[in-house]
């Protein structure tokens, strides 16, 4: 038999077991990456505690580096000198660099891949450090493949022979590259000599060389002889899903199992290592229950730890414990004589590894040695925690010893304490030894503020929060608030360092929200660690239905929970799910602010729900019902949660609900004695009519009000008087008004412009399509007209009074030119706050634009945004309007002229005017229009043009030139950063 099938036959028996276990246990492939980790990092980087390369937890963002298939890596098309011919490969401990060249070396055997090599030889430095007497590298390899018997000098020779080096870091002995040089295979030498030469290249200089290693032992090997540095990557997220899935057998359980991981940020980051992965998995397929719901605990890593080992042997763990703290810091390789120092015999270690082979593994090898192996480094760090903790029993100065362990953390290099002193603090929770004001917390607290720049006070963190996972919120929380430190001697800057570690380290997010090919319950079910995590999730849209209201009330009423908005609008949420929803919002842990149920189908029964948390839920300030049939009942049940004393609520979103008059008496009788908590009320497309806004209005105080809608109510000039008089009240917080497509007329209108007039803070005013013609300007101009009661200016005191009117939407009334020309005057006020003014579609001709003109670019004028769309202006007014708009005074920033009316001319007026004032203009909306091609390239040249600040036009798109407009998209990509849209019939450069 030829060298290469009696090789590839061995490694086939050889590896046997790894091919059983991929198919019993879905074993993942292995991901690898370049991150030239070795050339960039120093070494001092390279010898830290590996958790350190892993848990990113005290980062907001992290790079991760892309994968390369193996194959790539192993090319023997590589080219490379005899000296620079080494890849090598690292990992942190469990990550599977093993498994790695094992599952290689099995798909070459098999011929599923590496077709290109010819001869594969792994070997083990474990199993190399066996080996004592001096040997050839022929009777090397005979020693651990003794079939190959007819291997010869020629065939080892060849270009693509690899030899594979598994676990450098267990090797024995270092590697000294200053040994003698060996360049024949049949020379005798020591096994780190025949080492050393192959990786420079003395011996075989064709072949390649391929090594695995922990980060620390990477620094044995210099530089020059390495032709690549990659590294072991751990389970990505969807590999550590799938994981679970083969562990626990049951989808739906292993995603409550693998959500109690992702709670913590520092667990989650650790379950990427597959040993650490499986760990976790096996201990929790104990603890998750079908019957359980979605509820979530925070366990720690001690916490699954201490579960994974308590069925163990008592006795031979009791001897166990002795030897891990023994060898810390040691290799994790165990061979008999080291057993033998804790009397732990083989037989006695090979039958504990059977019965916990999570805790201890076996592994026999060359000359049927055995050897062994904790499950992963940091149990032995766990075992040796629990060790140095019965050695402190009965000390009387137990929190001085601990203190002391805390300032050993510090002051060892590269953190290889850390993990050791996180499980000491999770186990003294564990065992119940200090109350949480024992000075040892405090002592810890003190010492991470003071080392907060460095990465040792990332160790000690990690060790708090494993007693305590809400460990130095509390502080940072108060520091926040107050501005003073809640412990001595800290500096505010050594908080203002504090807050974003302290965000990062619990993964706080702003928003969560799906993607939209994704959205779904089911995918929702598998994110709740994620939405835990985020200030507000934004739900709309998202296909869910009540399925998920169970899983979103665990959420609510977590108490590690920082979702204070819950958008859930427009999706099929019954009154069923709504009575889920109220179970975590009733609880007391739930700390929601805001909960949006719009267009989600529920009915007056969800009411009845949504009263007892309004009763009991008071962190709740916002409840957005809208586009709901509640009808009058729904708003009676509502009542009675809005009249508990202890109900908070300061915004109610009630648009399109089917209220009528019965309603708003329900709504009145809650608030009559409403402490002043409700700011913020929308009765807008509800059919209250006058008598329901009278009802209201008679028990509701809207001067307490900071907003109210009440957008097509089916009002008239019978309620404006009401409101009118309360915009007289000095104390009136009212600031938002929007009464449009309501019947008020002239004479309502006038009723509002009194009690503007009269004392008003109201900000913005929205009468749109309200019957006001130019008669109701009249009353208008008055309050335009006026003088700020705010104005802070050096000016004498008239008998005009207070108006703060910064927003106002006339739209859609015939006011007429007759109406702007009473108010051009305002327009004028020097001390007006008016900023936007919309008189789109009022029937405006070119007769009011000089009026217009004159009151954008008179003296000290702000208004920034105008909207005269759907008037019959035509070019003459637009020649009028650029007056006005080519002076220096102008700060117009948005003109809106669409439908009015327009030909290429305005163009020219309109370039005209902003090659005058190019500085303010940044919007301009014409669609609509009937506008050529060549008027709109020269208009569209300006915003190429970085002395304009115009960057938006909102242009007609002639069917006829569709494909002119196209060429426009393409002659336009010069220039600034803009982009040319379409949409139906119309086009948008931006």
């Amino acid at each position: 038999m030829d060298p290469q099938t009696c090789l590839k036959t061995t490694l086939k028996n050889k590896y046997q077991k790894l091919k059983e276990a991929y198919s019993e246990n879905s074993l993942l492939p292995s991901r690898l990456c370049y991150p030239n980790l070795k050339h960039n990092l120093a070494s001092a980087k390279l010898s830290q505690h590996e958790f350190r390369y892993v848990d990113k937890s005290d980062l907001h963002t992290w790079h991760v580096s892309q994968t390369v298939p193996l194959a790539d890596i192993l090319s023997c098309d590589c080219k490379h000198d005899r000296r620079k011919r080494t890849v090598i490969t690292l990992g942190v401990c469990g990550v599977g660099k093993t498994t790695t060249v094992q599952s290689c070396a099995l798909d070459w055997a098999e011929g599923k891949g590496y077709h290109d090599i010819h001869l594969l030889f792994p070997l083990t430095f474990w199993e190399l450090s066996l080996i004592k007497d001096k040997l050839s590298l022929i009777e090397l390899i005979h020693t651990f493949y003794p079939e190959l018997k007819e291997l010869d000098v020629y065939s080892l020779n060849e270009n693509n022979v690899w030899f594979v080096l598994d676990g450098l870091d267990e090797y024995c002995l270092p590697l000294n590259f200053s040994s003698p040089t060996v360049s024949d295979v049949s020379e005798v030498s020591t096994v780190d000599i025949l080492v050393t030469n192959l990786i420079r290249g003395n011996l075989l200089p064709s072949a390649h060389i391929w090594i695995t290693t922990r980060n620390a032992a990477a620094k044995q090997i210099p530089d020059c002889f390495l032709l690549k540095d990659t590294e072991v990557q751990g389970f990505s997220d969807e590999q550590k899903e799938q994981h679970f899935c083969t562990v626990i057998g049951n989808d739906d359980l292993a995603n409550k199992a693998i959500d109690h991981v992702r709670i913590s940020k520092s667990l989650d980051f650790l379950s990427q290592i597959p040993a650490i992965c499986n760990i976790m998995a096996n201990v929790l397929k104990n603890l998750v229950k079908a019957d359980d719901g979605f509820k979530i605990s925070r366990l720690n890593l001690t916490q699954i730890y201490a579960k994974l080992i308590k069925a163990s042997n008592p006795d031979t763990l009791a001897k166990l414990k002795k030897l891990a703290l023994l060898r810390l810091g040691e290799g994790n390789v165990m061979y008999e004589y080291d057993l033998q120092k804790s009397d732990i015999s083989v037989e006695e270690a090979s039958a504990f590894s059977k019965e916990c082979p999570l805790v201890l593994r076996e592994e026999r090898g060359l000359h049927n040695t055995a050897v062994f192996r904790f499950g992963h480094s940091s149990i032995q760090e766990f075992l040796a925690a629990s060790a140095k903790m019965d050695d402190f029993e009965g000390k009387s100065v137990l929190s001085v010893s601990y203190r002391n362990l805390v300032d050993q953390a510090l002051q060892t290099p590269g953190g290889h304490s850390d993990v050791f002193l996180r499980f000491i603090f999770g186990l003294i929770k564990e065992r119940g030894m200090f109350e949480t004001n024992d000075r040892l917390f405090n002592y810890t607290k003190k010492q991470i503020l003071d080392n907060v720049l460095y990465e040792n006070a990332v160790g000690l963190l990690h060790a708090l929060r494993e007693y305590d996972s809400q460990a130095l919120l509390c502080e940072v929380k108060f520091f926040l608030k107050f501005g003073s430190s809640p412990i001595l001697d800290v500096k505010p800057m050594q908080w203002q360092f504090m807050i974003p570690r302290i965000r990062a380290f619990e993964g706080m997010k702003e928003i969560f929200e799906m993607e939209v090919s994704t959205r779904c319950d089911e995918r929702l079910l598998r994110q709740l660690p994620a939405i835990l995590k985020s200030k507000t999730a934004m739900l709309r849209f998202s296909n869910l239905t009540d399925k998920c209201c169970p899983a979103l009330a665990v959420v609510l009423s977590t108490r590690q929970s920082y979702l204070r908005v819950l958008d859930l609008g427009y999706n099929s949420i019954s009154d069923d799910g709504v009575r889920k929803l109220v179970e975590g919002l009733s609880d007391e842990n739930c700390r929601l602010k805001t909960l949006r149920l719009q267009g989600c189908g529920v009915t007056a029964h969800a009411c009845e729900y949504l009263a007892t948390a309004l009763e009991q839920a008071q962190k709740l300030q916002e409840l957005d019902l809208s586009m709901n049939e509640i009808g009058d009942d729904g708003l009676q049940h509502l009542a009675n949660g809005l009249r508990s004393p202890d109900c908070q609520l300061e915004t109610l979103k009630l648009s399109q609900c089917n209220i009528e008059q019965k309603g708003c008496y329900h709504l009145a009788s809650a608030v009559q004695k409403d402490p002043g908590h409700l700011k913020v009320l929308d009765l807008s497309i509800n059919m209250v009519r006058d008598k329901g806004a009278s009802e209201l209005f008679k028990k509701l105080d809207i001067t307490k009000l900071t907003k109210l809608e009440m957008y097509h109510c089916g009002l008239t000039v019978l309620s404006c008087g009401h409101i009118g008089e309360a915009l007289k009240y000095e104390t009136s917080t009212l600031v938002e008004l929007n009464l449009s497509n309501n019947e008020l007329k002239d004479d309502g209108f006038e009723l509002l412009c009194e009690g503007m007039y009269a004392w008003c803070s109201l900000e913005k005013l929205n009468v749109s399509r309200c019957g006001i013609t130019g008669r109701g300007c009249m009353y208008l101009a008055k309050v335009l007209c006026s003088v700020s009661q705010l104005y802070s200016g050096l000016m004498q005191k008239t008998d005009w009074q207070a108006v703060e009117l910064r927003n106002l939407d006339l739209s859609m009334n015939c006011l007429g030119d007759r109406g702007v020309r009473e108010i051009s005057a305002g327009l004028q006020n020097p001390y007006s706050n008016l900023k936007t003014l919309n008189l789109s579609h009022c029937s405006l001709t070119d007769d009011c634009c000089a009026e217009l003109a004159s009151g954008f670019a008179s003296n000290e004028s702000i208004i920034s945004e105008v909207d005269l769309s759907g008037n019959d202006l035509q070019d003459k007014g637009v020649r009028k309007l650029c007056v006005g708009l080519r002076s220096p005074q102008c700060l117009l920033q948005k003109l809106s002229l669409r439908s009015c009316g327009l030909s290429s001319r305005s163009i020219q007026y309109l370039t005209a005017a902003l090659r005058s004032n190019p500085q303010h203009l940044a919007e301009l909306h014409l669609m609509g229009n009937k506008l050529e091609d060549s008027g709109i390239r020269v208009l569209m040249d300006l915003t190429k043009n970085q002395q304009y600040t115009l960057h938006t036009i909102e242009l007609r798109r002639q069917t006829e030139s569709r494909h002119k407009a196209t060429n426009f998209s393409n002659w336009l990509t010069f220039g600034p950063p803009h982009t040319f849209l379409y949409s139906s019939g119309y086009c948008c450069y931006n």
